[in-house]
C-alpha cells in the first residue's frame, strides 16, 4: 500500500481552532485552574507543588510504582477521566456559527490522500469529528486497530485514512474482556456529539465498567497493548510514506517514540525523494535540531521545508502548493 502523506498533529492544530486548547506548557492551569483545587489533578499539584505537568506526573507515577506516596491507581484512573472530560470541549460542533469560524479549514481536506495517516498526539476529537463531518473519514475503521466491535452500521471509512491516536483520546474506553476480566482492551465510543454523520442515532461504548483510556503527560508512560500496536504499525507506516508533515507538534528529544517515527521515515536509501514538512512557529528550531541529528549536509530546502509560524489558513494553502510541486 502506497502512503503519500504521514500526518503528525499536536496541541498546536487544535488551539489554531480553539483558542482556549491548552499547549503543554500551560496545560494544568487550564484543566484545574491558577491554583490547585479538590479535583484529582488538583490534589496531586497541591501535594507536590509543581507545576509543569509532565513534571508533576512523572513524579506521581514514580512514587505509584514504588508504593511511595500517598496516592493510588484510582487516583491515576481518575486523572484520566479529568482529563477526558477536560478535552470533551473541543469536539467538532454544526452549529451555524461553529461552522463558519471553521471555514477556513476545509481546504485541508484536499490535502489528503486516500490511504494517507495521521499520528494524532491530541486527546480531542475536533479533527475527526471535522472529517466525518465533511465525509473525508469515518471511525469505522478509521482508528486502525482501535474499532467498536458494534459499529458494523457506521459509514465505511472508503477513502482509508487512519488516525492513531497513540497518546489516547477522550473517546477511547479501557475495558475489561467479558471472560477474563483480569484483561483489558482499548475500544472507542462512538455517538453523534462525537462524529455527526457515522454517530447519528448511535450510542456505542465499552462494556458497563470501561473508562477513559488517556495516556496523561508523563515521561514514564505506560501503553496498552492496542496502543503499543499503533506505535509499531506508525513507525511502518512512516517508512513507506514520501511526506512526513508536522503540524503543531513541539517534536520533543524526549518523545522517544515520535522519534522512532521520524527515524523510520529516513532509513530509506531513498530518503532524498522523502519530504519533511514543519508549520510550527518554532519550526526553524525544529529544523536545525533535525540536521544537526541526522547531518547537517543531508537537508536542503526540496527535503525540509519550513513554515515558520502558526497553522492557519496560509499554512494549508503553501502546504497545498508545496505539495503539488
Amino acid at each position: 500500500m502506497a502512503i503519500s502523506n504521514l500526518f503528525i498533529i499536536g496541541a498546536g492544530f487544535t488551539k489554531a481552532i480553539c483558542d482556549n486548547a491548552p499547549l503543554n506548557k500551560d496545560f494544568l492551569e487550564k484543566v484545574v485552574g491558577p491554583e490547585p483545587d479538590n479535583s484529582p489533578l488538583g490534589r496531586i499539584w497541591s501535594e507536590y507543588g509543581l507545576s509543569d505537568i509532565e513534571i508533576l506526573l512523572t513524579r506521581f507515577d514514580l512514587d505509584l510504582h514504588n508504593e511511595t506516596g500517598c496516592f493510588t491507581e484510582n487516583d491515576r484512573k481518575d486523572i484520566n477521566e479529568q482529563i477526558a472530560k477536560y478535552f470533551s470541549r473541543f469536539r467538532f460542533q454544526i452549529d451555524a456559527k461553529f461552522l463558519d469560524k471553521v471555514r477556513w479549514l476545509l481546504p485541508f481536506i484536499h490535502i489528503l490522500s486516500d490511504n494517507d495517516v495521521i499520528i494524532s498526539l491530541n486527546y480531542d476529537c475536533f479533527l475527526e469529528g471535522f472529517l466525518d463531518y465533511y465525509e473525508v473519514w469515518s471511525p469505522r475503521g478509521g482508528y486502525h486497530i482501535i474499532k467498536n466491535m458494534n459499529d458494523d452500521s457506521l459509514p465505511e471509512n472508503q477513502r482509508n485514512i487512519q488516525i492513531l491516536k497513540i497518546h489516547g483520546s477522550e473517546n477511547f474506553r479501557e475495558a475489561s474482556f467479558f471472560k477474563k476480566p483480569e484483561s483489558m482492551y482499548v475500544d472507542v465510543e462512538i455517538n453523534s456529539t462525537l462524529f455527526p454523520r457515522s454517530g447519528k442515532n448511535q450510542q456505542l461504548w465499552g462494556g458497563l465498567d470501561s473508562s477513559p483510556y488517556v495516556i496523561a503527560p508523563s515521561f514514564i508512560k505506560q501503553f496498552a497493548l492496542e496502543l503499543q500496536y499503533l506505535l509499531l504499525d506508525a513507525i511502518q507506516f512512516a517508512k513507506i510514506a514520501t511526506n512526513i508533515i508536522i503540524i503543531g507538534c513541539g517534536l520533543r528529544p524526549e518523545d522517544s517514540h515520535l522519534q522512532l517515527v521520524l527515524n523510520g521515515f529516513l532509513k530509506d536509501p531513498l530518503w532524498k525523494k522523502k519530504r519533511i514538512f514543519i508549520v510550527s512557529p518554532d519550526a526553524c528550531k525544529k529544523k536545525k535540531e533535525i540536521e544537526q541529528f541526522w547531518g547537517r549536509k543531508i537537508f536542503n530546502q526540496e527535503n525540509l521545508i519550513i513554515w515558520n509560524s502558526v497553522f492557519d489558513e496560509n499554512a494549508i494553502l503553501w502546504l497545498s502548493e508545496k505539495l503539488r510541486n
